[in-house]
């Protein structure tokens, strides 16, 4: 199994963070000297982080019990996700057009809406041990030919094939 020590994240964090300031400090430099803010900051764009705000807001109140419990603070970070998937996808659409369309504040307030439980959803999903365990193991075994799952926590249950008497599901 794949372990991770966080001080080691820490120093990889740490190399990113020095590798990348000088590209950065340049790009900084670059968009003080042209007094110009790319798309999202602009004060035309006021409309949809505001309708974004407003579908994250939303996106707060929709009750997933199965991803809930997966985070600490399950209204906060699917207000936070709303809001900035909302803002990403109307900076997508907008990509593909010439000028603003007056309908992307409300695209922004469904955007927000429905995309943070669906990211929500998708983050719990990919961040199942066992399923990250899986795919490990699956990689290791196609490169190397070795198995490494440690246990048999993933082999898969048959049993509802054999469809015995006790099938609950059965409506006839």
């Amino acid at each position: 199994m794949l372990k991770i020590k966080f001080w080691q994240l820490w120093w990889a964090c740490v190399a990113a963070l020095v590798a990348s300031y000088p590209i950065s400090a340049w790009a900084t430099e670059q968009l003080i000297e042209s007094r110009v803010l790319p798309a999202p900051f602009l004060l035309s764009w006021t409309g949809v982080w505001v309708f974004s705000t407003a579908g994250g807001l939303c996106a707060a109140f929709v009750k997933i019990p199965e991803i809930d419990v997966r985070f600490y603070y399950p209204s906060l970070a699917k207000a936070l996700i709303g809001i900035f998937s909302g803002v990403a996808l109307s900076l997508a659409v907008n990509s593909f057009s010439e000028g603003q369309s007056e309908a992307l504040p409300l695209f922004a307030l469904l955007a927000g809406l429905f995309s943070a439980p669906l990211v929500a959803g998708t983050m719990v999903w990919i961040g199942n041990q066992k399923r990250i365990n899986k795919t490990l193991n699956q990689a290791v075994r196609k490169r190397t030919g070795f198995d490494t799952s440690i246990d048999d926590d993933f082999k898969i249950d048959t049993a509802y094939k054999k469809g015995g008497s006790d099938d609950s599901a059965n409506l006839s």
